[in-house]
């Protein structure tokens, strides 16, 4: 398994790093937007199989909406742009994307034939939402991060900084971090962790997650020393963060456990040998990608 996952990971993620940072800028946001809607449409077919009805190309579109209206914002807004984004605004616009998908999926319901199954047309509401705010909101933290900014004259300025360092920051110690759980968990996992939810995860391997999140985070802080540096991040902060998204990776890995489980499947898809879908690719980014948004707002105050 480890010999198919890990070309699999490598494969992928320097295909990722590859656009973000030698492609136009537009491509980035094209590959994000099409790992995004391929992500909530596997997410969409574990539902379908555990036997819920959904709105699936309804929530596929309202989730490419939440994508291109984020991009959109922060491209061209900023210190650099003709008017400055603020979180009202990005709250705002995000907040009308979710509201009008709800609207929309109860407009759904009302022109949908009834199958006569108590509570299938809420089941329906609630699946669509669900998969929209688990996979599109929180991938849409990915952005984020790539546009945030340190606060202007902040070590020098914020004109050596450039959020594709932290989007390869967020990554490297994310998948680090998975890999780090996956060999200590096959090595010396004894102790199972959640067995109900996922057999194989064991508390051995996720120290080994949190400690391999930890160097990660240091190493990675001293690569793109330049770039981090006028976020206000030091090798302690590097280390707490390493901590913070190795942990809170361990949760989103279970959350998508979770899902698979209620449905009998065991990988999101095919795509990737060894790994299986692009849900499995960025389940751990979709908490991991808040949480570093969230560090470096409000502990680091980058804007």
């Amino acid at each position: 398994m480890l010999r198919q996952r890990l070309p699999s990971t490598l494969s992928m993620w320097a295909l990722v790093l590859a656009v973000v940072f030698l492609a136009p800028p537009v491509c980035s946001w094209g590959l994000l937007a099409l790992i995004g809607s391929l992500a909530l449409w596997e997410c969409y077919s574990i539902f379908e199989k555990a036997g819920l009805r959904v709105m699936k190309v309804w929530g596929v579109l309202s989730g490419l909406v939440l994508l291109a209206g984020s991009w959109f914002f922060y491209k061209h807004s900023g210190h650099a742009g003709s008017w400055r984004v603020t979180e009202a605004t990005v709250l705002l616009f995000e907040s009308t994307v979710l509201g009008l998908a709800l609207m929309g999926c109860f407009v759904g319901t009302m022109v949908h034939r009834d199958d006569g199954k108590p509570f299938a047309p809420v089941a329906a509401i609630g699946s669509t939402m669900l998969g929209l705010i688990y996979v599109s909101w929180l991938f849409n933290f990915l952005i984020k991060v790539y546009f945030i900014e340190p606060s202007c004259g902040q070590h020098g300025g914020w004109a050596l900084f450039h959020g594709k360092y932290a989007v390869f920051y967020l990554i490297l110690v994310t998948k680090l971090s998975d890999s780090g759980a996956y060999v200590v968990g096959s090595w010396l996992g004894r102790h199972k962790m959640s067995p109900r939810i996922s057999p194989k995860k064991t508390w051995e391997g996720a120290a080994g997650a949190v400690l391999t999140a930890m160097l990660a985070g240091l190493g990675a802080f001293y690569l793109f020393r330049e770039s981090l540096v006028p976020l206000r991040m030091t090798p302690l902060h590097a280390v707490i963060v390493g901590a913070l998204l190795g942990a809170v990776g361990i949760v989103g890995d279970l959350a998508e456990s979770i899902i698979k489980r209620q449905a009998g499947v065991k990988d999101s898809g095919r795509w990737l040998p060894g790994i299986g879908g692009l849900l499995d690719l960025i389940d751990s980014l979709l908490f991991t990608a808040p949480a570093l948004y969230a560090y470096l707002r409000l502990v680091l105050r980058a804007s």
